[in-house]
């Protein structure tokens, strides 16, 4: 199969982007470009740029939108090929959470129909290979704390893609104005 490589930045840090016959299928998000490109080309050692494949040009147009507040959702070809049964489900349940909404991990995992497994989806979560396009930043702790997020800049990120969609509350009430201020400057 042939897979097809991009790197866009955006307010949260570098995404990386892996495309192939079946649709999208790896997104990363890093500070650092270098370090994006080396994972990618890690795990997909024969991939080549993509600037013209139509699925990446269309991800990081949905992408750019999301990012201006314009785009809610995401409408884009996603492959699940590489997932198990159960983080398929668990992902495409989370795809129907609205954008601006936050639920726990156990509330998501009684969404997939697995109640009881909130740890279980926790480690989906943390394994997500599509991050802002199936909204893990959208789950928090069941106390309503940010918990644990694996791209860019970990919670910061998080923070920063709730803080966007405006469903942070009162995470971000204990920021001081000055670092709300400062949670999309590019470092």
């Amino acid at each position: 199969m042939a897979w097809h490589v991009e790197l866009w930045t955006s307010p949260v840090g570098v995404i990386g982007l892996v495309a192939g016959e079946k649709g999208l299928r790896m997104m990363l998000i890093h500070a650092d470009p270098a370090i994006v490109q080396e994972s990618l080309f890690e795990s997909f050692p024969d991939a080549t740029p993509g600037g013209d494949d139509p699925q990446l040009i269309q991800a990081m147009s949905q992408l750019d939108a999301y990012f201006r507040g314009v785009r809610k959702h995401f409408d884009l070809l996603l492959d699940f090929s590489a997932l198990s049964p159960f983080s398929e489900y668990v992902l495409r349940a989370l795809q129907t959470v609205d954008y601006g909404r936050t639920l726990s991990y156990g509330e998501l995992a009684v969404m997939a129909g697995h109640p009881g497994a909130a740890r279980a989806v926790g480690r989906v979560m943390a394994a997500n290979p599509f991050p802002i396009v199936i909204p893990c930043h959208r789950v928090i702790g069941r106390s309503g704390a940010l918990t644990g997020y694996s791209g860019g800049q970990g919670l910061a990120t998080k923070q920063k893609l709730l803080l966007l969609e405006r469903a942070i509350g009162d995470a971000i009430q204990d920021l001081g104005t000055e670092e709300q201020g400062h949670l999309f400057a590019q470092d």
